[in-house]
């Protein structure tokens, strides 16, 4: 099934959701993704350009790459959820249970982050807070290497 589409969010209005979230949130650029950490969890999120299925399946390989470098650098480390923002036209003709990561429209991208259990503590978060750099740095750096991340 061809998965190209009509329409995508822009980079702009994810950037300005992630952004603009409380100050205990913690947002890094991965390329052309974003890294968010807060007391509801660890969110790598993408957004969908020409192929929603590529893009699912790069935002959760970033989940995974981020869980692993920090594994390699604390003792626990949470779940890391892969949320990919997309528009409703974009997703008409795919099952949303094949796709690699959760789908969300972009007006709820600031819901989906904030809201929710309280998973990481202020310790855990001053230092995973810590960390993220030097993740961010070796994930992009791994990047630069490789014609496509994915």
């Amino acid at each position: 099934m061809e998965s190209v589409i009509r329409s995508h969010p822009n980079a702009r209005e994810v950037s300005r959701h992630v952004t603009e979230l409380p100050t205990e949130f913690e947002v890094q650029r991965v390329g052309d993704r974003w890294l968010v950490a807060g007391p509801t969890g660890i969110f790598a999120v993408g957004r969908t350009d020409r192929d929603v299925v590529r893009d699912a399946e790069r935002t959760s390989v970033l989940a995974h790459d981020v869980r692993s470098s920090l594994s390699d650098l604390m003792p626990w480390v949470p779940f890391v959820d892969s949320l990919l923002v997309a528009h409703h036209d974009q997703l008409a003709d795919l099952d949303l249970a094949d796709l690699a990561c959760t789908v969300i429209e972009v007006d709820m991208l600031t819901i989906a982050l904030t809201t929710g259990a309280v998973t990481i503590g202020p310790d855990e978060l001053a230092e995973l807070y810590h960390h993220l750099p030097l993740v961010v740095s070796s994930l992009q750096h791994d990047q630069r290497g490789s014609l496509d991340p994915a």
